[in-house]
């Protein structure tokens, strides 16, 4: 079950705000926590003089105001914390760390209700000149401990706190927070740092839920790269599913240029042509038609000078022929499905869109200030098996403007990033929407009052067409008709029902509907419903007519089985 979201929160000094790209949503920060605040979340430690006596210790302290008993977690032995738990209300803590002679750091659990607040306390040692290492031995290396490191920018997440990738010829490592000349954060954009250049910087090391980094960086050299890309002359870098010529024109100050293409996509992208004038050089492409899901190609363009090699990147998306299962608004996930996606990828987005049909069943907060919306959705309207949608707009990615504008029980579908926020907490975060409301009803036909077989019936007689909403039909089945079970081959099945299961009572025709979850029934393991089964039928219903023959039933492949024996899912 999913109560409490569990957020990490720091105020500006030294630590940059989350991105989802590493455990929470590209470019947002996580709001306030409820249950727990600190005056700051970074501590400074003075590290000692060589005059000061080995046993000398330094402090500094904090205020923390909780709402309820709370402790540190992951002290280590150097640094000591008065108190380290406590109960609600305001308390000063003292920390508290003996003389050293290298610069140490350590990444804080603060635990109250549920909540985590983390809390970076640093001892800096004076300056020495630390050894370069190599991204591997980072990878390899002690959390806390301070490196330097010699890399390629491959890419850049955040442009407001700094967070980007770091290669060399060993690995990557994620750049979490860089500091500007003065030491301060927030002014990534100053240091001029882009793409390709070559840079050395210096930092603390932490493994963040599996993900390497290095924390709060200070920038010790930028060598620029003598390539860039300049322009793409296709919109958002998108290719059309017909496929077709483009072009990238670069700037390139280095002798000469090769283009790469990752070998997954060397069947669907080539290069025409290479039109290099003075430090003006223009690549033409071709894309193959797409006849498939969404694909992506990072092409990387090279150049030299002086014996040394020079990069730049660009990614180039394809349109899907057809936009598979979850990433289409007309075939969404079910929650069910957008959590276990969530899990299958992680705390770090894949940078794809999806969407996910779900009923609101709990609301966090409705920030009318920042025009969003926290809440969790669910298959069944519980929190039991419920997806948070953190800081979604409303409608046509619009702000949102009152608290009523949702509300527990409305039936929504959600566009945006998916993610498994720090392995805990499945989410749709990043760019997050609601594409489709469709409020909370009582009204016969909605999921909390849903029709009779014989109210179907009588609403589908009024009927000259296909509805364009969704309505629910409760019954139980009367029978299949001839071949018309679940099966693999159609993915559907076509049967009555009635309201207590008997054939003399009257009966709603239910016509090629989907199995559970909204999808085809692709496993003959799976059970099937059987005669006598209670189901509520979700989906477009339509009066048939042939040969003056007027016929209720459902649309065609374009209803569900909702719940079943009251169940919405197999698990």
């Amino acid at each position: 079950m999913i109560t409490n979201m569990k957020l990490r929160y720091i105020i500006p000094m030294f630590m940059a705000a989350v991105t989802m790209l590493v455990g929470c949503s590209e470019d947002e920060e996580k709001s306030t926590l409820s249950q727990i605040q600190v005056s700051q979340s970074v501590i400074s430690l003075a590290a000692g003089e060589e005059a000061d006596p080995e046993d000398k210790e330094f402090e500094s302290t904090i205020t923390i105001n909780a709402n309820g008993d709370w402790e540190f977690k992951d002290v280590p032995d150097w640094l000591t914390i008065t108190p380290v738990s406590g109960g609600a209300g305001k308390q000063t803590i003292v920390f508290k760390a003996k003389k050293t002679t290298e610069s140490r750091s350590a990444f804080l659990k603060l635990l109250c209700n549920g909540q985590e607040q983390e809390v970076n306390v640093q001892q800096i040692a004076k300056k020495v000149d630390i050894p370069l290492s190599t991204c591997a031995q980072i990878i390899a290396g002690e959390d806390g401990k301070t490196y330097r490191v010699k890399g390629t920018v491959k890419s850049i997440a955040n442009t407001t706190y700094g967070n980007w990738y770091l290669i060399d010829e060993t690995g990557e490592v994620y750049i979490y927070g860089t500091l500007d000349k003065n030491g301060n954060e927030k002014n990534f954009l100053s240091l001029g740092i882009g793409v390709g250049d070559i840079v050395t910087v210096e930092g603390p090391r932490k493994d963040y839920n599996g993900t390497i980094e290095m924390v709060n960086v200070t920038v010790i050299a930028i060598e620029k790269s003598l390539i860039a890309v300049d322009a793409l002359d296709i919109e958002n870098n998108t290719i059309a599913k017909t496929g077709g010529e483009f072009h990238v024109t670069l700037s390139n100050k280095g002798d000469g240029l090769d283009v790469k293409i990752p070998e997954e996509a060397k069947d669907w992208l080539f290069v025409t042509g290479i039109n290099i004038s003075g430090e003006t050089s223009t690549v033409t492409f071709k894309a193959l038609p797409n006849t498939g899901g969404a694909r992506k190609a990072t092409v990387t363009f090279v150049t030299t000078s002086g014996g040394k090699e020079y990069t730049a990147e660009t990614s180039i998306t394809q349109e899907a022929d057809v936009l598979p299962h979850g990433e289409n608004p007309d075939d969404p996930f079910t929650v069910a499905e957008a959590i276990a996606k969530c899990k299958a990828i992680g705390s770090t987005s894949d940078g794809v869109i999806y969407y996910a049909k779900g009923t609101i069943s709990s609301i966090k907060e409705v920030n009318i200030e920042k025009g969003n919306a926290t809440f969790n959705i669910s298959d069944d309207g519980t929190d039991d098996a419920a997806i948070t949608v953190f800081r979604s707009k409303f409608l046509n990615n619009e702000n949102f403007s009152s608290e009523d504008q949702i509300g527990v029980g409305d039936e929504v579908l959600i566009c945006g990033k998916l993610v498994d926020y720090k392995g805990e907490t499945p989410e749709f975060s990043g760019n997050v929407y609601i594409y489709k409301l469709k409020k909370a009803s009582n009204e016969p036909g909605s999921k909390a009052n849903p029709f009779t077989p014989s109210e179907a019936n009588a609403f589908c007689m009024t009927l000259s067409g296909t509805t364009a909403d969704d309505y629910y039909v409760k019954g139980k089945i009367v029978k299949y008709k001839d071949g018309g079970e679940f099966g693999t081959q159609h993915g559907n099945a076509t049967f009555y029902i009635s309201a207590d299961g008997q054939e003399s009572s009257e009966q709603f025709y239910v016509y090629r509907t989907l199995y559970l979850g909204n999808k085809k029934y692709n496993n003959e393991e799976d059970p099937k419903p059987a005669v006598g089964d209670e189901v509520i039928i979700c989906g477009k219903l339509t009066l048939y007519v042939k040969n003056d023959t007027k016929t209720p039933e459902t649309q065609q492949n374009e209803s569900y089985i909702y719940s079943w024996n009251g169940k919405t899912s197999l698990e």
